[in-house]
């Protein structure tokens, strides 16, 4: 049976229905790897992910500290050559957290409208309204510039 009625004509029944050659496919399998499925062996662990498809593992940096994240490292090359497959590896890294600071009146939402000034303070102690926030990036002043979008 052809594709016929799918999108891409080379899609067969018999490429839906019957197993895929992991080593032949060109989708990647991203798993992010946490504390449940950190260990070599066992159930749900490394070695079976691989053996599941994984292709990429991701690191999430805002969890966890540098010294977990190469340990977990190391025990995934271990898993990797022990099942003698390629495991590609996505470190994603926390980015700057920016928070606004406090509303002058917490019981009442702020509405912004647009084209009216914000004014931006480093100050996070500002208690703020729709003329004035304040934020934690104390690098705010120096990283833009005035109209900067």
């Amino acid at each position: 049976m052809t594709g016929e009625g799918l999108r891409g004509k080379h899609i067969t029944l018999d490429k839906i229905v019957n197993p895929t050659d992991v080593n032949t496919r060109q989708t990647k399998i991203v798993c992010t790897l946490g504390p449940a499925c950190w260990d070599v062996k066992g159930p749900n662990q490394l070695e079976e992910l691989i053996d599941a498809g994984m292709s990429v593992a991701r690191f999430n940096f805002s969890h966890g500290d540098h010294g977990a994240h190469k340990a977990c490292l190391d025990r995934l090359r271990e898993a990797a050559a022990n099942k003698a497959k390629h495991v590609a590896v996505l470190l994603d890294t926390k980015g700057p957290e920016i928070r606004s600071g406090f509303f002058a009146d917490p019981s009442k939402k702020l509405e912004l409208t647009k084209g009216e000034t914000l004014i931006l303070t480093t100050d996070y102690s500002h208690k703020g309204d729709k003329t004035k926030l304040g934020c934690t990036y104390e690098a705010l002043p120096i990283s833009v510039k005035p109209g900067q979008q």
